[in-house]
């Protein structure tokens, strides 16, 4: 396995060729790690995510304070999937945000698709498999699309941010 407290910057940049081809003239989309903190010593369940979440957020700039709960998603692999629909057929596919359906050609939505599996591959070799994840609340940084998905190994946690900013 690779260092985990790596995997912000491995994520950084590994995202970039995706963050590129999802770019459009008026819209720069965001593919990012928070820090990466240790689980030990929380204790499993929604206030165990919600406070490895604070714990994540803690541990960067920000002093952001979640007031409520972490949804959490019934499979593990759910990130996953978020991040792939989004990048292929979500807000953060430019022509979600146009109504020109031609504004990106299938071997690019399929590339995106790729990029995005690739980054999920990335984080997994660094953290380890992501046993449980859920929807956290957090800064949304004047992004005028985001979302924040709380992802927990065995070993660590961390927060993929998703975004599109004007």
């Amino acid at each position: 396995m690779l260092n985990p407290l790596d995997a912000p910057d491995a994520v950084a940049f590994a995202a970039e060729p995706l963050e590129d081809l999802l770019d459009d003239c008026n819209h720069v989309t965001s593919v990012c790690l928070f820090p990466v903190v240790p689980v030990a010593g929380t204790t499993p369940g929604h206030d165990g995510m919600r406070r490895l979440a604070q714990a994540v957020y803690d541990a960067g700039v920000g002093g952001h304070q979640i007031d409520g709960p972490v949804a959490a998603f019934e499979s593990p692999r759910a990130w996953r999937d978020i991040l792939r629909r989004q990048v292929t057929d979500g807000f953060m596919q430019p022509a979600n945000r146009h109504s020109d359906p031609g504004l990106r050609t299938p071997a690019e939505i399929r590339q995106a698709g790729e990029l995005a599996d690739d980054v999920a591959d990335l984080i997994e070799a660094h953290l380890g498999p992501v046993l449980s994840c859920g929807d956290v609340g957090g800064p949304h940084a004047g992004d005028m699309w985001w979302c924040n998905l709380l992802l927990v190994t065995g070993d660590w946690a961390t927060i993929l941010r998703l975004g599109v900013a004007d």
